[in-house]
């Protein structure tokens, strides 16, 4: 199960600056993680739109955005996609990526106390963890749901965010064990940094490049703590490699 403390820890490194904090957020018992709402998808559908318009300029002339291996995904109907980390706009380049596909993201369950902001993320498919064990059950059983309906959840096994690391940090089991129960491969996604050309001559910010690696397939020949421990190790190596090896900002370089 997804580990409740490495939750409670993710909520005490996140900083809020200018004393911005959340207002207190309880779950009802029957919450929808997934809201299958007609009103919602439709909603959901049109603020998902409208954020990829409205990001396109953002990603190609300021962010100097590229992206690679998109054919890794091709064809594949149910996935847990995992990336770095070290963007605040990272979702926001992630779920566009993805679409027309269904993606969900994972988030903490205190990002529902920021309003109507919250609002938004949940239109565009930003799904809370919840802290209380029996609805973690629930979220788990509704997450396997979706994944075998053929959608995306999106997880960040980082846990918080550190804008622009310059490497890959210590992956946490939670986007693993869902995995695991769930039967499906794993996209990594890899972000890595690169000194600004060209046009982009400007930027005093790295350029972004989002890679698209292989699917990963777990091997479940193995126990489940094996199996997870495996995932966990094996893309955490497979993702910090690329990243050495491609990113132009590294803590070797």
């Amino acid at each position: 199960m997804l580990d409740e403390k490495t939750l409670e820890q993710q909520d005490e490194e996140k900083e809020y600056q200018n004393n911005f904090k959340p207002r207190e957020v309880k779950l009802k018992d029957d919450y929808p993680f997934y809201n299958h709402n007609f009103f919602f998808v439709l909603c959901s559908k049109i603020v998902i739109i409208l954020t990829i318009i409205g990001c396109f300029f953002a990603k190609h002339i300021l962010w100097g955005y590229k992206q690679t291996g998109k054919k890794n995904i091709k064809g594949i109907k149910g996935a847990i996609t995992i990336s770095n980390h070290c963007l605040i706009q990272d979702a926001f380049i992630n779920v566009p990526s993805l679409f027309p596909r269904k993606t969900y993201v994972t988030m903490l369950e205190t990002n529902l106390g920021f309003g109507l902001a919250s609002t938004y993320l949940r239109l565009c498919g930003a799904v809370p963890i919840p802290r209380e064990p029996k609805l973690m059950m629930k979220f788990l059983k509704d997450t396997k749901k979706e994944l075998n309906k053929g959608k995306f959840i999106h997880v960040y096994p980082e846990g918080h965010l550190i804008p622009y690391s310059d490497h890959i940090r210590k992956f946490m089991p939670g986007a693993f064990h869902i995995a695991y129960i769930a039967k499906v491969p794993i996209i990594p996604i890899c972000f890595t940094f690169h000194k600004p050309k060209g046009i982009y001559f400007w930027k005093k910010k790295p350029m972004i490049k989002q890679n698209f690696l292989p699917p990963y397939y777990p091997d479940y020949s193995l126990s489940k703590k094996e199996c997870i421990e495996k995932m966990c190790n094996d893309l955490q190596e497979l993702m910090s490699n690329y990243f050495n090896l491609h990113s132009d900002y590294t803590l070797t370089k």
